[in-house]
């Protein structure tokens, strides 16, 4: 009989050295959960919720490409609308994320209906920025002095406790329509003519101690990263093994790969290495 393994039923984990991201199958982050996007073992971003005219998405699939990318797939709920209301499933919603130190965040939305949509596209954005093992543990202090700037399309959030400072910058680019930041959420007003689609990128840039996480700027593109390479030749000198049993071989290039991606660089008196995380989150 074959042996299931399986890892974090209903997450999807996502990571690119220190810099990871854990979320639900839909793609939210509960800042009650072990979720969120870390980076330097800060949770830079405690909660995260799509949604059109407030409504929640209703998911179709998602999964991780790489292990630094994953994609999701929704369709929309029966929908309240400026024009009328939506049928179900008018809608395909098509999110793709990317972390690149910082996180990459495309998002496709294709019209499937006979009219004309206007709807609302909100994005519900908070930060906590607590350490990682209180995360783990949910017992998290809040201490230190936050806050929350809106300039020019930029919104920024940032956290200081005496020297210790983090920060997450929040920019849509490439947006056929401009954002709006009210009541904690960006918003976007989405105008789409049948069979066509609307397209934003949002950028989620971390801010630590003075170093600065910025993501990849162009959508869809293969990248290579510090932490890509280190994987790269670690999996090229790692153990071959061969085997009449299919799944064995898979299972243990799935955990090679695995080890591979959980290297993270560590600093340890002037003297920089790579060793493998204790896990993710």
């Amino acid at each position: 009989m074959p042996t299931t393994v399986t890892i974090n039923p209903g997450l999807i984990t996502i990571n690119d050295g220190s810099s990871f991201l854990v979320t639900a199958s839909d793609g939210s982050i509960d800042e009650n959960l072990p979720q969120g996007f870390f980076v330097w073992d800060t949770r830079v971003i405690s909660y995260y919720e799509i949604s059109l005219n407030r409504y929640r998405l209703s998911l179709l699939a998602s999964s991780n490409i790489t292990h630094h990318n994953a994609l999701y797939q929704f369709t929309n709920p029966q929908l309240p609308i400026i024009n009328g209301s939506l049928p179900p499933g008018s809608l395909l919603v098509t999110i793709r994320r990317d972390i690149v130190e910082g996180m990459h965040e495309d998002i496709d939305i294709t019209n499937y209906h006979n009219e004309v949509v206007k709807f609302q596209l909100m994005l519900a954005v908070r930060s906590d920025f607590a350490d990682i093992f209180d995360v783990k543990s949910q017992q998290i202090l809040t201490g230190g002095e936050t806050e929350t700037r809106w300039e020019n399309g930029v919104l920024t959030t940032e956290y200081r406790n005496d020297s210790f400072l983090r920060g997450i910058v929040i920019e849509a680019v490439c947006a056929i329509s401009e954002p709006r930041y009210a009541n904690g959420r960006l918003m976007f007003d989405v105008v789409i003519a049948p069979g066509k689609t609307w397209h934003t990128c949002v950028n989620f840039t971390a801010l630590a101690d003075g170093k600065i996480f910025k993501p990849q700027n162009t959508c869809t593109v293969p990248h290579s990263t510090k932490a890509g390479k280190v994987r790269d030749e670690f999996l090229t000198n790692a153990t071959k093994l061969r085997s009449s049993n299919a799944e064995i071989a898979e299972y243990y290039q799935q955990a090679i790969a695995d080890m591979g991606a959980l290297r993270i660089e560590v600093d340890d008196n002037g003297h920089q290495f790579w060793m493998p995380a204790a896990g993710i989150p």
